[in-house]
């Protein structure tokens, strides 16, 4: 319990310090956060500063380590791939792709079993040459349902 109280109390002054995260599409130059987000013992993000969901998109750490926030759904295109889909009705862009899951089949049994919930996919950028034209292409090292990330803002 102690650990959980000085964790949140370590993520709640990280996110007063830090400037907030910039969401950051395909090929975008937009800049990164300052900081890398909080990690675990094996250096793997364990979720956004200060509890908070995240919007859906692709967001990148200064670490080269990103994630990808939205659901995730199979696109039965170029020979088949999981990939994260963000965008609402409101703003035009249902369905966009935010990222393609290179390695997705990793994770497919975990997304199986929660199709069309919310996930945050953390991992890297997977490079520049892909053989999908859907969106930019990452590497998962680790799933997390969006509902087990914390609260809503």
């Amino acid at each position: 319990m102690r650990k959980s109280i000085l964790l949140v109390a370590f993520l709640i002054l990280a996110a007063a310090v830090a400037p907030g995260l910039v969401a950051c599409s395909g090929g975008s130059t937009s800049p990164t956060p300052s900081a890398s987000p909080p990690s675990s013992a094996g250096g793997v993000p364990i979720g956004p500063a200060a509890g908070t969901k995240m919007a859906p998109g692709l967001y990148d750490w200064e670490d080269g380590s990103v994630v990808a926030v939205g659901t995730v759904e199979y696109r039965d295109l170029e020979g088949g791939f999981w990939a994260v889909i963000g965008g609402t009705e409101a703003e035009g862009d249902a369905g966009k792709v935010v990222a393609v899951i290179a390695n997705g089949d990793e994770f497919a049994q975990v997304f199986r079993e929660n199709g069309g919930l919310s996930f945050e996919v953390y991992g890297q950028r997977a490079g520049d040459a892909s053989i999908r034209m859907a969106g930019p292409e990452i590497t998962a090292r680790r799933v997390v349902l969006a509902a087990d990330a914390g609260p809503a803002e």
